[in-house]
């Protein structure tokens, strides 16, 4: 299991923080996502091998945020 943090821009509310929570969640091998919204920042669990750092950064845009 691997765990990366990644910076988010453009996330303000708490819709913000639930829908980047659950574009993340979805990404395949992805088995934990914590959303904290005072540090704009998503921790994720993952899967080497079936999940990796970019496929999570993709998921953030097509969410409509920016990570970082």
């Amino acid at each position: 299991m691997t765990q990366e943090t990644i910076k988010v821009e453009g996330m303000s509310c708490m819709h913000c923080q639930m829908r980047v929570k659950k574009a993340v969640e979805a990404v395949e091998g992805v088995q934990k996502a914590d959303v904290n919204l005072q540090t704009k920042q998503v921790t994720v669990d993952y899967e080497e091998g079936k999940a990796n750092l970019e496929k999570v950064k993709d998921a953030v845009r097509e969410a409509g945020y920016e990570p970082v």
